[in-house]
């Protein structure tokens, strides 16, 4: 990593694995299904695969197919049916179900945990849950909000021992730029190294059935851009701009 030295904090075992009949894809994507499906899961569904793809992993099902994925996404839909009206809505899933979807799942292969939005923590305090959470080999959803749609968070790729904000998909066969405004993901490790003095946090992410990066004193900056520390918007980005932390009972 740009021959820094580096520590790695994550998952023990290997993450969620998706065939999607042409390549593994890390995790699952809400792009499965088209963009004409309802409800819009193409769309709004980042919340349903983040939560499948923590349950898939705390179950050490390591390997699955992308219609086995795909049955799971409805299965969530059947289990929680107002989640159909709020993904056409365009708001998309919400953290109880995604809470009460882990802890059922997990509880039918006879795995006991708790799920838990910690929306009235502080953005500050985040990091170091995660931490904790992932030593405990744990998996964590990770949410980004901001209610000015123009503020994104850019996601980096690892490419030639360098955090790239542009890279060529060999999927699509074209060069990106990913970066979001509103989105849930999955936490699978933090890297963190010295430079210079200035200790840099990379949080290791799956979304779109990617690896991706995520600088997190971006993240700290995203969240709290709405205009000054007592603006309301921030109270509002925070809460919103959280986790959901997993915990074996």
């Amino acid at each position: 990593m740009d021959n820094l030295p580096a520590i790695r904090i994550g998952i023990k075992d290997k993450f969620v694995s998706v065939n999607d009949g042409f390549f593994r894809l890390f995790g699952g994507r809400q792009e499965f299904f088209s963009e004409t499906y309802r409800p819009k899961i193409s769309k709004y569904g980042c919340g349903i695969v983040a939560a499948i793809n923590s349950y898939l992993y705390i179950a050490q099902v390591n390997q699955i197919s992308k219609d086995d994925f795909m049955t799971l996404v409805q299965d969530y839909l059947d289990m929680y049916p107002t989640s159909k009206i709020l993904l056409n809505l365009g708001v998309g899933v919400l953290p109880w179900q995604m809470s009460s979807y882990i802890q059922r799942k997990c509880k039918s292969v006879n795995i006991n945990v708790k799920a838990s939005w910690r929306g009235r923590e502080g953005v500050s305090s985040l990091y170091n849950k995660m931490k904790a959470a992932l030593l405990e080999d744990m998996p964590v959803i990770w949410a980004f909000y901001n209610l000015k749609s123009s503020h994104r968070i850019q996601f980096y790729k690892y490419i030639d021992g360098k955090f790239k904000d542009t890279y060529f998909d060999e999927q699509d066969k074209e060069h990106k730029y990913d970066d979001v405004n509103s989105h849930y993901v999955t936490v699978t490790g933090i890297i963190e190294r010295e430079n210079n003095g200035y200790l840099e946090r990379w949080v290791e992410i799956s979304s779109w059935g990617s690896k991706y990066y995520v600088n997190y004193d971006e993240y700290e900056n995203f969240v709290r851009n709405a205009g000054g520390i007592l603006n309301p918007l921030n109270l509002v980005n925070a809460y919103c701009s959280n986790i959901l932390i997993i915990k074996k009972r």
